[in-house]
Parts: C-alpha cells; structure tokens; sequence
C-alpha cells in the first residue's frame, strides 16, 4: 500500500512525464484560472501571523479560483507581492503591518489587485532579473531519485538556484527552483515564501513532479545566520556527512540544524514532502560569504556525498 504524506493530499493527481534534459520556465495559470485581476480593499490587522499571510474574503478567494493555503499575487499600486491565502467571513481582506510593508504603502485601508497567476509564464530568467519577476523553472532528466531545490533563487536568496542546477547537471538529477527579483533589491520582501507554506499547486512546473515521490531532495538556502546549518528530516548520517563535507571548504562554522522553525525537518516542508517517505529531505542554509565564495563548491560537497 502506498504511504499517504502531504505531497499527495496536496496534489491528487499523477505526475507528468518530461523529456530527459528538458528545462521548463512557463507554464499555464494555476488552477486553470485565468490571470484577469479581482480588487479587493485590504485593511492591517496585527493578529496575522506573518508578514507573508493575508486574509481574504472566501467570495473572493472563490472568484479567483484559489482555496486557503494556496499562493497569491497582490499588487497595490503596480507593484506585486506573495503571499499565502487565509480565508475571512468579512467583505475586507487583511495584513499584518509587515505585509502591508511588503507591498510599499504606509497608509490606512488601501486596494489591492487579486492575481492567482504567482508565477509569471511569460518572463524569461533575463527579463525578469532586469526588470523584476518570479518565475519558476525545472531541469529534469526523467530518471534520478534525487532532486535539487532552490525555493527562493534569483535574488530572493541569491545563489541558491545555480547550486541546485549544478547538482542537476553533475548528477542528472531532477531540479525545481522559483526566482525572483526586484530593481533596486527587495526581491526576498516581495517574493519570498516559506518552505513550510508552498503550495504546488500554485507553482504549475512543480505541481507536475509533485507526485513524483524521489528517495531524497536537498534543499538550498540562504540567511542572515554566520553559519551554515544542515537541516531537514533526512537521516543523521546523510547530514552529518554533508555537514562534514562542506566543513572541509568553508571558513565558518557548519553546524546540524538544531530545533526551530529553521530546521528544515517538518513534514510541511517542500524538501521532506516531495520524497516518498514524507521525511527525506536535507535543507542547508548558508550565510552570504558562503553563497558568495563556495557556491559551486557546496553544491559539489552534495554531489560527491550522493556519488557515494
């Protein structure tokens, strides 16, 4: 009997077979909605959890083909930002002060457009790093058990995705990355999403792999922290040989992931919910000067560990 995990109450659908090598930017709307905008007025409430939530009324939601969990685009002012979709009784969306920061406005009560669309099929990686985009984008060969994610590439994270192509290329592994960027920086402000919160089907290129059910992923990120951090729900072995390997390159500390909400081992988690098990995944996180001055070589670290 097949083991039921996250990934597959959230897909419910089989995969989709791709060529070998091929690599995928565009794809459809989510949800087979269209990208035509809905408005919405928004008001702050602090009560939200998170700057990356919001609330919106479940008419709306409903209009806009999305259900609650799902990734949203609100644009106030021309200018877009994600977040992930709560559902609310009232006739007002809502955001927390930090998400009103995210979309840039300082003011009261404020008009939002309402786009299902997260991820823009129509941009390519060049014109969306000079002109601000998010997008998603895949290589896979069609056979490895292994992928390689970036869940916040381009400038969000920066770095991060070239590490999880690598490891495709070396190891004809599978990889998923969305990218982002913003003129003048913000990128993270503007495009970032949670691992715990991403919804495939809010990404159309992942949600066709979604089901795939691989024996491991390795998962790339960056943050503030002056150390590297070897999470996720994958075997102490497995990371402790990761945190090993990338200690012989770095000049920092690399440590395993200790309890927290950066330790990469929920079952909420893209990199643990995309493996069969539901709890084989490996999160690294990596300070600037690593990303800046070992990115290749991390990403080789993983793939001389999965040689073995």
């Amino acid at each position: 009997m097949r083991k039921i995990t996250r990934r597959t109450v959230l897909t419910g659908v089989g995969s989709v077979a791709l060529g070998t090598g091929a690599v995928i930017t565009n794809a459809k709307s989510n949800n087979g909605s269209t990208s035509d905008d809905t408005t919405v007025r928004i008001k702050k409430d602090d009560s939200i959890a998170t700057s990356e939530r919001c609330r919106l009324p479940q008419a709306t939601i409903d209009a806009a083909g999305l259900e609650p969990g799902h990734q949203v685009r609100l644009s106030y002012d021309g200018a877009p930002a994600v977040f992930t979709v709560d559902s609310s009784d009232d006739k007002f969306g809502y955001v927390s002060s930090g998400g009103r920061d995210r979309l840039g406005v300082s003011g009261g009560s404020f008009e939002v457009n309402i786009d299902p669309m997260v991820v823009d099929p129509s941009l390519d990686e060049k014109t969306a790093a000079e002109e601000g985009g998010f997008l998603e984008g895949l290589t896979d060969h069609g056979t490895s058990d292994l992928i390689a994610l970036a869940p916040h590439g381009g400038y969000i994270e920066w770095g991060t995705d070239s590490q999880a192509r690598h490891i495709s290329d070396q190891l004809e592994a599978t990889a998923w990355y969305s990218a982002g960027w913003w003129p003048g920086g913000g990128a993270y402000r503007r495009w970032h999403v949670t691992s715990t919160d991403i919804h495939p089907r809010s990404f159309p290129v992942l949600d066709d792999i979604s089901d795939r059910g691989f024996d491991y992923a390795v998962s790339f990120h960056g943050w503030s922290e002056s150390h590297v951090a070897v999470g996720g729900g994958a075997p102490d072995g497995l990371r402790e040989d990761i945190r090993d390997g990338i200690s012989d390159i770095v000049d920092c500390e690399v440590r395993l992931a200790s309890e927290g909400p950066r330790d990469g081992d929920s079952p909420e988690n893209i990199v643990n919910w995309l493996t069969a098990s539901g709890s084989d995944g490996v999160q690294i996180e990596q300070p600037w000067s690593v990303r800046e001055n070992h990115t290749i070589g991390v990403a080789d670290t993983v793939v001389d560990i999965f040689n073995e």
